[in-house]
């Protein structure tokens, strides 16, 4: 199965990969799975599907009002949030009669790219100006290219220790579609927040 591939490339360690696959095998025909995967990537993680195969189907990421507040809702409710997704594709491969591969690539290359252009912008100006203000003021100033290397790595080490929440998400809602469950509305989730606080607090009271 393509998707299971591992991809690395240089610098993985540092800033964390530009993909992250993640599987399960769940009960259900392919049609079914698929039909589960897409109200919950929809709902959940604010996702446009671009393609539908038998299959398969890719996802990408929508940067409308609605889907900012449906990230933001979920993100603060705790709940999974694969919002750092920009694009992602699921692959369906029946094992047996009753239960299918299910198979989650999340691209992440776009956000990759970003922090590692971020990161050598910093280390690099940040050197060049430590090292034109050593030259013209005082020796000591050379200290600052270290200073500007580190902050450079530190926003590259920063990524990567974020690579694995989203790792999480994704196996969070594998969790979900192999439990079978449905995915309520952003607008109904926090409702039955709100209701469950109310009634605490009258307890309380």
């Amino acid at each position: 199965m393509g998707l299971l591939v591992p991809t690395h490339r240089f610098g993985d360690g540092l800033v964390g990969p530009g993909a992250l696959t993640v599987h399960r095998i769940v009960q259900g025909d392919p049609a079914d799975v698929l039909d589960r995967v897409d109200a919950w990537l929809r709902k959940i993680g604010s996702l446009r599907r671009q393609r539908r195969d038998a299959g398969s189907a890719r996802y990408q990421r929508r940067s409308d009002v609605a889907a900012w507040f449906q990230r933001t809702a979920r993100s603060i409710s705790g709940a999974e949030d694969v919002s750092r997704v920009r694009r992602l594709t699921v692959e369906c491969t029946p094992v047996d009669d009753d239960r299918t591969m299910l198979v989650l690539r999340a691209d992440l290359q776009l956000e990759r790219d970003l922090t590692v252009a971020s990161g050598a912008g910093v280390a690099g100006v940040g050197s060049s100006i430590a090292a034109i203000e050593a030259f013209a003021v005082s020796p000591w100033l050379w200290l600052g290219v270290p200073a500007s290397l580190a902050a450079g790595t530190g926003i590259l080490v920063a990524r990567s220790h974020g690579v694995p929440d989203v790792e999480a998400s994704m196996h969070g809602v594998l969790d979900r579609v192999g439990a079978g469950d449905v995915p309520a509305s952003v607008l109904g989730g926090v409702t039955d927040r709100v209701l469950r606080n109310v009634g605490r607090s009258r307890r309380i009271s």
